[in-house]
């Protein structure tokens, strides 16, 4: 948590009590660090893919670059990338386009996926307000609601449910103060993916809910493309089209399209609340860099196809790290079905006292091998291996786990 200075003088704010920095990004300076002092680190901490940008994404900044368009761009984003986004988004939720499609004017271009989402919790969250948050979850998602002065209020669900939350849960944590419902999926960390029936089954408890109409969806599809099991992709509206006065759809092309540094992200929402959202951003960052969306508007014109490839790397690297993983004999793996993180177990090798966060850094700096701790996404008892990495890497770095984990 971060402490605030309570000496004499002026002091920080309060609305930082209790808001922990990313462990993420604190973990990897520390990886980057030691590999520039020599130390042989395998890293599998790393949230972005290691593919190269679209060649497509490349020229159309080159040609923005000739073209000067290095002006102020709209706050809500370049008028035709706006209507690209709106275009993909009905593509994916084709239940609700036929009737109710989303335009220009529903979409605000933000500075990553990140954005979005502080934005529209900003937005929308009042003091007190509850927001219902399954366990476990992207690290930031209760970080965000303690900012916006809400109060993060976690469903777990565990790898025996295949880390999704069921109806049942989610109706048991409905109530009054509930203000917001975030889901992931596919999911960081877990790689869970939610069909598109266990979507509705979940869009049913909320419409029988007394409490429901009070509530915003906010539906994080930022893993969208990378699908690596027999369950498609499925958009909550496009399973929830009833849903879409109340939700808020998070997406960006960091993930898809490989363009993690590029910063660009997006929200796709009913105009009362990307008007309150595009109002914040205009306050605080204004407008997203101009090369980027650019090369956006290339990225999103790019067929499906020109991905399958990198989707296919993907799961044979994940069957090459899991297939490694299982010769440590107590160890739980759990099969991602979706983005390309492995969330495993390894509550049996903690040590008295210990929980994951203590296991990453002995395992850093015993084995050489950097996972990120399940702590900060819920779990104590669990860590994040990432395969968005080359499979020489992967393999060493399993190797060099169990060998670790076997000899302890």
């Amino acid at each position: 948590m971060m402490q605030l200075n309570k000496e004499s003088g002026p002091q920080l704010s309060r609305r930082l009590d209790g808001v922990s920095e990313s462990a993420t990004l604190k973990l990897n300076a520390t990886v980057q660090q030691m590999k520039t002092q020599g130390v042989d680190v395998v890293n599998l901490t790393a949230g972005e893919p290691d593919f190269w940008v679209p060649e497509a994404a490349k020229k159309a900044v080159i040609d923005a670059v000739h073209g000067n368009q290095s002006k102020y761009t709209p706050v809500a984003g370049l008028p035709a990338l706006r209507e690209a986004i709106a275009s993909k988004t009905n593509d994916q939720q084709k239940s609700l386009s036929s009737s109710r499609p989303w335009k220009a004017a529903h979409v605000l271009v933000t500075n990553g996926g990140k954005q979005a989402l502080f934005n529209a919790l900003m937005a929308i969250l009042n003091p007190g307000d509850e927001v219902l948050i399954p366990s476990p979850y992207w690290l930031s998602y209760p970080e965000m609601v303690k900012l916006a002065g809400g109060i993060p209020k976690f469903i777990p669900a565990s790898g025996r449910q295949g880390f999704k939350i069921t109806p049942d849960q989610l109706q048991n944590a409905m109530g009054p103060h509930v203000k917001v419902l975030i889901l992931n999926s596919p999911s960081n960390p877990t790689g869970a993916l939610y069909s598109k029936d266990e979507y509705r089954a979940l869009g049913d408890v909320l419409a029988q809910s007394p409490f429901g109409k009070n509530i915003w969806i906010l539906s994080d599809e930022i893993y969208d493309r990378i699908v690596l099991g027999a369950t498609p992709f499925c958009s909550f509206l496009e399973a929830n089209p009833a849903w879409v006065d109340q939700t808020i759809t998070i997406n960006g092309v960091s993930k898809s399209a490989a363009m993690t540094g590029w910063r660009l992200g997006w929200s796709v929402a009913p105009e009362k609340v990307t008007q309150a959202m595009l109002t914040l951003q205009g306050q605080s960052t204004s407008g997203v860099n101009a090369l980027s969306q650019w090369a956006a508007i290339a990225a999103l014109k790019l067929p499906e196809s020109d991905f399958v490839e990198q989707v296919s790397s993907f799961r044979k690297r994940r069957d090459l790290l899991l297939e490694n993983l299982k010769k440590a004999r107590k160890i739980d793996v759990y099969i991602p079905e979706g983005a390309f993180y492995a969330f495993v177990g390894i509550g049996q090798y903690l040590r008295s006292g210990e929980d994951s966060m203590g296991f990453a850094q002995r395992v850093l700096e015993e084995a050489q091998v950097a996972v990120v701790p399940g702590t900060p996404f819920g779990d104590p008892e669990f860590v994040r291996l990432s395969f968005a990495t080359d499979e020489r890497s992967i393999l060493e770095g399993c190797q060099r786990l169990v060998r670790y984990l076997d000899a302890v």
